[in-house]
């Protein structure tokens, strides 16, 4: 029944045309109306919810408490109706759980072993052309030291070509994945993705549900969060991520230069001047605007029918911005499965338009089929309508051509089989009776006035007046009593007045009883909110002293188990946009050649380059923060603690794997880390062995100069010996001669 009122979407491309676009987003805008909260809660409990977070409450909610006789507020109550915060801690302590949360996602290569030619050929020519310029560098020493060792001639290698060997190591995958990695941390650091995330979990868990939109604006990636009160759309069935909505609409105001900041690409001269011209006659009357006042029982999108239809000044609100409308839809597409052959005469297939036109004599043929695709139409203010068109990015996937994507990346939490109910939601009730509550305590104090004495106006003396005696009972501390007034008159003279005995009566008009009951369901509702959230007061730090340790540590961690779900939700959502993300900017880098850089956690400076290569589907990159993948990296993380004290890496390469979020980039490192630290041990043992060397030379030279000395040595001893024994025979030879003569 909905549809009827929509355009026809099985249409030819030359027939969607920009009326029909027009009539798409009109119909769109009445849809949303209807069929917006069967799964979402409505604006009007979400808008509820900021504002109870933010201490502001309808005391209209609340009136059969201040008037429960229904008398319009003509009996005041000693007693004021107002807002006392009881939830505020409670999400603040979620907020900045999250903020202190590292949301640890990995980027993965999937299908390693299916690499293109292109790529392989790619990767050996860059390694090949390294290899030869080191190979040459290599050879000219050689030739100018002939007497060079070779790993004299390694030693010798400039540091910046021994930077690139480590290089060598990466396959094709793993620079992709590599590059995809350091995209998407400079994205989001560049598009400050860490707050809009913090932005959309207070949504979560506000609202009950956390929207972005990623798209392409002014040639580059854009992502941004999406006000929950601001956006509509039409749910599949059973489906609660907005991702895949069949109509999403998103109304809001915008200033004219931000509607120029945001479309100057999409809007001619002339339509800026309208739009200048319509905002400068507003004058200052004030708005009508649907979206600052909108009624708690009626729809977003009313019927326009009648004397204001016409009003230009419904579609400006006080503040002179202009409405913006945007509208995402689910069209179809036909497409064509053309089967021809090839050169080789091998039969092929390939998707073509509808446009196409067959050659028959070439053995061609076509088969049609119709797939979904999403449409986009911006309106401003009243009439003004532009950028109807097919969306840019449709995040189709490789499986099934059918299957795309808005653009947008949303969940609702809490609905399976009902409607969507977040924290807040869940903690209304008991935040209406802690209000109450409060508002009945103040009553009781304002009714507590101990024990009043009774004193009997017959007693107090002639011609005084009550403020008189009143004066002196609280000033002199004792009050004055004539027990013959009322007896001076006409039968009672003489007679006294009263009855003594009942001087000393008191009214009890003690209520502490009553306010301690009301004091002890404060304390109750508390606790309940509490433990209803999840955050006990163990976890928000308040600790009896009569509590032991383990006590305290396992409520903790219960506590932390309840909320752990609302966590998890928040991450598989974020994993959503950087995928989304990481799509839009494949897309948009496609071709393209481009340096990126950015500073990191610990203030060191990354630069790396965007090959044009990078944003061709077949790489199949994808964003996972997966256990299995956290495990991986934190196992590979902790490697390096044994590394580290084996003297397999360096402190800097440590350091370096810490603030690496990419198995790739860790795998690699460490295994760079392993060859040099192999390389050092190499030049550590080839250092000892010449020292070795060097030591047995040295050895060997000494023992040769010691038989050198010893010969010399036993030379001289011959020598001295000779000359003696000559000495010996000499003297002899004289003493004979002498004896003869």
């Amino acid at each position: 029944m909905a549809y009827v009122d929509f355009p026809r979407q099985k249409l030819s491309r030359r027939k969607k045309t920009q009326k029909w676009g027009e009539e798409c987003v009109e119909s769109a805008l009445g849809l949303i109306g209807i069929y917006d909260h069967t799964r979402r809660s409505s604006r009007f409990k979400k808008k509820r919810n900021y504002d109870l977070y933010n201490g502001k409450f309808d005391k209209k909610d609340l009136e059969y408490v201040t008037d429960p006789l229904g008398l319009g507020g003509v009996a005041e109550l000693p007693a004021t109706l107002q807002y006392y915060d009881i939830v505020s801690p409670i999400f603040n302590l979620l907020f900045g759980e999250e903020a202190k949360r590292k949301f640890s996602y990995v980027v993965r290569a999937v299908n390693e072993d299916s690499i293109t030619g292109k790529e392989v050929e790619m990767k050996d020519a860059v390694v090949e052309m390294f290899t030869g310029i080191i190979n040459q560098y290599q050879e000219s020493m050689a030739q100018e030291n002939p007497e060079a060792t070779p790993d004299q001639l390694a030693q010798s290698i400039p540091e910046n070509l021994k930077r690139l060997e480590k290089y060598f190591n990466y396959d094709f995958q793993d620079m992709n994945e590599s590059t995809a990695h350091k995209l998407l941390t400079f994205l989001e650091k560049d598009l400050n993705l860490t707050s809009m995330f913090r932005t959309g979990w207070e949504d979560a868990l506000l609202a009950g549900e956390e929207i972005y939109n990623i798209e392409q604006i002014a040639q580059e990636p854009s992502a941004r969060r999406v006000n929950p009160l601001e956006f509509y759309c039409l749910l599949p069935h059973n489906s609660d991520l907005v991702d895949e909505a069949d109509i999403i609409v998103e109304d809001t105001f915008m200033s004219l230069n931000s509607v120029i900041d945001n479309y100057y690409e999409d809007l001619t001269p002339k339509q800026i001047d309208d739009l200048e011209k319509k905002q400068g006659n507003r004058g200052s009357m004030e708005s009508n605007s649907l979206l600052n006042y909108p009624s708690p029982e009626k729809l977003f999108i009313e019927n326009r029918e009648g004397e204001d239809a016409g009003d230009v000044f419904n579609y400006y609100d006080k503040d002179g911005n202009i409405r913006v409308t945007k509208v995402t839809w689910k069209s179809m597409r036909k497409i064509g499965r053309l089967s021809y052959f090839d050169e080789q005469g091998m039969p092929q297939e390939t998707i073509v338009t509808e446009s196409y036109k067959i050659d028959e004599e070439s053995g061609e043929s076509i088969e049609y089929m119709w797939i979904s695709e999403y449409w986009e139409g911006m309106k401003l203010g009243e009439d003004m309508y532009f950028n109807i068109r097919a969306k840019k990015q449709q995040f189709r996937e490789m499986d099934n051509l059918s299957v795309c994507k808005s653009g947008y990346v949303g969940t609702i939490y809490n609905a399976n089989n009902s409607q969507s109910v977040s924290l807040m939601d869940r903690l209304v009730p008991w935040i209406y009776m802690y209000i109450t509550m409060w508002y009945r305590l103040e009553l009781a104090i304002a009714a507590n006035q101990g024990k009043i004495a009774l004193i009997d106006l017959s007693l107090v003396p002639d011609g005084w007046e009550v403020e008189k005696w009143m004066y002196y009972a609280q000033s002199m501390k004792f009050g004055f009593v004539d027990s013959f007034n009322e007896g001076k008159k006409g039968q009672s003279t003489g007679k006294l007045a009263g009855n003594i005995s009942t001087q000393n009566k008191v009214l009890d008009m003690e209520t502490g009883n009553h306010i301690q009951q009301h004091v002890q369901l404060l304390d109750f509702v508390e606790s309940k909110v509490q433990s209803l959230s999840g955050v006990t007061r163990q976890r928000l730090g308040s600790i009896s002293s009569s509590e032991l340790v383990g006590t305290t540590e396992r409520a903790v961690q219960q506590s932390s188990h309840i909320t752990e779900k609302w966590y998890d939700i928040h991450n598989q959502t974020k994993v959503r946009v950087l995928q989304t993300l990481l799509d839009v900017a494949k897309d948009v880098y496609r071709g393209k050649t481009k340096k990126f850089q950015f500073v990191a956690d610990d203030l060191a400076t990354t630069t790396f380059n965007l090959m044009g290569e990078f944003g061709y589907q077949e790489y199949g990159i994808f964003v996972s923060n997966a256990t299995q993948d956290l495990q991986a990296l934190e196992a590979l993380k902790s490697l390096t603690q044994a590394a580290l004290q084996n003297d397999k890496m360096s402190i800097s390469d440590v350091i370096s794997v810490y603030n690496s979020s990419s198995i790739a980039d860790i795998k690699n490192k460490i295994k760079s880390s392993e060859a040099e630290s192999l390389q050092r041990e190499q030049q550590a043992q080839q250092q000892q062995a010449q020292m070795q060397q060097q030591q047995l030379q040295v050895q060997q030279q000494s023992e040769q100069q010691k038989m050198q000395f010893d010969l010399e040595k036993e030379n001289r001893e011959d020598a001295r010996n000779t000359e003696d024994n000559n000495t010996k025979l000499e003297i002899a030879r004289m003493n004979m001669e002498k004896k003869t003569e």
